[in-house]
C-alpha cells in the first residue's frame, strides 16, 4: 500500500507503453492464472517494503492449509498457486504442501528468498511436483553474506540460484525485484544479466516500491473505526518517491531499445493505468529478434482456457525454449511476424544463426497499489495475487489490513481536491 497524491499515468502518451496496443488480461476475482497461498508468516530474512508482518509463529498446521486450499480453489479458478509468505521453505511440512497443493490439480510454485534453497531441497520440491520457482532477490534485503551488495553485485546470486534450478531441469525460473529510487538506475544491470540467460530465467519482474509514510496528508479508517496505520509494515520512516510503470520501461529500453509490453491489467479507479504489464521477448543468449504483440497473448490466454478451462501462469520450460515455433504467431500478430523477418535476415547474413535455440522471455512490471487524491485505491483490477481470509479471497498486499484490523483501510484525505 502506498499513500500518494498520483497524477494520471503517463502511459497514454508522451513515449511511454500505451495500453491501446496490449492485450487485457482478461482475469477476474473467480476465474484468474493465479491465486496466493501464505502457510506462514515467518521468514529468516528482513526486506524493506514488505507488506507482510514478519511472525514467528505463523506456521499453519496442515489441516488448516488444506482447508484454504479447497476454499480458494472452490471460489477461484486458477492455473498456478503460489506458495509465499513470509518464507514458505521455513515452513516444517514445505514438502508436504507443495505434494497436496499438486494433487489438487494446480501448479505449486514457491515465492521464496532462496536463502534455504540447496541441490537437496530443490530436488525433493520437485518430486513432490513443485512447477517452479519465483525467487525475490533485491538489494534492500538484509540478506546474510550480501548486504550492502548492489543490484549488478547480486546477479551473481541470481546466477547461482538459476544454475541450480537449470541443473535439476524441467522447473520454471522466475525472479522478483523490488525496485527503489536508489536502484532505478541499476535496473539495466538485472535486465541485461536475465537477456542473456533466457534459457535459465524465464520470468523477469520488476516491482515498483510502495510504503506508507508517517507524515501523509491522511486519515486511515476500518469502517467508523479511526485506525493508526503505523502499526501496520506498510509504514517507512525513509520517505520513497513512487516509482511507476513508464519509469522502470524506460530503463528497460536502455538495454532493449525495441522493447514492448503485450497485456496489461488495468487500475481499479484508472482503466488507463499499468498496473501488471507484460512483454516477451524473443530471442536468443546474444541476439533479440523481437517481441510479442497483443494479439500473440490474447491467443494464448484465450486458447489455454478454452483447452484447460483457466487462463496461462508460468509455462512449461520446454514452451519456453519454443522461440523459433513461436514465429509462427506472426500470422496474426505483426509484431512477431516483424521478429520472424529480423532473424530471416540474420540467418542470411550468418547461417550460424541459425542453429542458436530462440527462447520466449518474460519480462514483466508491477505497480502496486496507488492512492489516489480523493483517497480511492487504484489497486490491481484482475488481481492474481488473492489470498485467503475467513472463507474468502482478499488480496495478498492489503492481507494485514484484514489480519490487524478485520478490514480493509479506507485512506481519508484531510483535505479534498478541488
Amino acid at each position: 500500500m502506498g499513500t500518494v497524491h498520483i497524477k494520471p499515468p503517463r502511459s497514454t502518451g508522451n513515449g511511454g507503453p500505451s495500453p491501446a496496443s496490449m492485450f487485457r488480461l482478461p482475469w477476474t476475482a473467480s476465474d484468474n492464472a493465479m491465486t496466493w497461498l501464505e502457510p506462514t508468516r515467518r521468514c529468516n530474512i528482513t526486506c524493506d517494503a514488505c507488506f507482510v508482518e514478519n511472525d514467528p509463529l505463523s506456521d499453519k498446521p496442515l489441516e488448516e492449509i488444506r482447508h484454504e486450499l479447497d476454499v480458494m480453489l472452490q471460489l477461484r479458478r486458477c492455473d498456478a498457486m503460489l506458495i509465499a509468505g513470509g518464507e514458505p521453505l521455513v515452513h516444517p511440512h514445505i514438502i508436504d504442501i507443495v505434494r497436496m497443493v499438486r494433487e489438487l490439480g494446480v501448479k505449486p510454485v514457491l515465492v521464496t528468498n532462496g536463502v534455504r534453497l540447496d541441490r537437496e531441497l530443490v530436488r525433493e520440491l520437485k518430486r513432490a511436483g513443485a512447477h517452479g520457482f519465483t525467487l525475490h532477490v533485491d538489494s534492500h534485503q538484509n540478506r546474510p553474506g550480501w548486504t550492502g551488495s548492489t543490484e549488478k553485485e547480486l546477479n551473481e546470486l541470481r546466477g547461482s540460484l538459476a544454475d541450480l534450478l537449470h541443473d535439476e531441469g524441467r522447473l520454471t525460473c522466475a525472479f522478483n525485484t523490488t525496485v527503489f529510487p536508489d536502484t532505478l538506475r541499476e535496473v539495466p544491470d538485472i535486465v541485461r544479466w536475465a537477456v542473456g540467460v533466457p534459457d535459465q530465467v524465464h520470468t523477469l519482474t520488476l516491482i515498483c516500491v510502495r510504503m506508507v509514510e508517517p507524515d501523509s496528508p491522511y486519515d486511515y479508517y476500518v469502517g467508523a473505526r479511526r485506525i493508526d496505520i503505523s502499526a501496520t509494515p506498510y509504514v517507512s520512516d525513509t520517505k520513497y518517491s513512487n516509482l511507476t510503470t513508464d519509469d522502470l520501461y524506460r530503463e528497460i529500453r536502455k538495454v532493449l531499445p525495441n522493447f514492448d509490453f503485450c497485456a496489461y491489467l488495468g487500475g481499479t479507479v484508472n482503466p488507463q493505468a499499468l498496473k501488471w504489464v507484460v512483454g516477451c521477448r524473443i530471442g536468443s543468449r546474444r541476439h533479440t529478434y523481437g517481441y510479442f504483440g497483443g494479439r500473440s497473448m490474447e491467443l494464448l490466454q484465450n486458447g489455454h482456457h478454452a483447452l484447460r478451462r483457466r487462463y496461462l501462469a508460468f509455462s512449461d520450460p520446454r514452451a519456453t525454449r519454443a522461440g523459433r515455433l513461436s514465429l509462427l504467431l506472426g500470422t496474426i500478430d505483426g509484431s512477431v511476424r516483424r521478429a520472424g523477418f529480423r532473424h530471416m535476415g540474420a540467418i542470411l547474413k550468418d547461417p550460424r544463426r541459425l542453429f542458436e535455440r530462440l527462447h520466449v522471455q518474460a519480462i514483466s512490471v508491477v505497480q502496486p497499489v496507488d492512492i489516489m487524491p480523493t483517497g480511492e485505491a487504484d489497486t490491481c483490477d484482475g488481481c492474481p495475487n488473492r489470498t485467503f481470509w475467513e472463507d474468502r479471497l482478499v488480496p495478498a498486499c492489503q492481507a494485514e489490513e484484514y489480519r490487524m484490523f478485520g478490514g480493509p483501510v479506507r485512506v481519508v484525505p484531510r483535505r479534498l481536491p478541488h
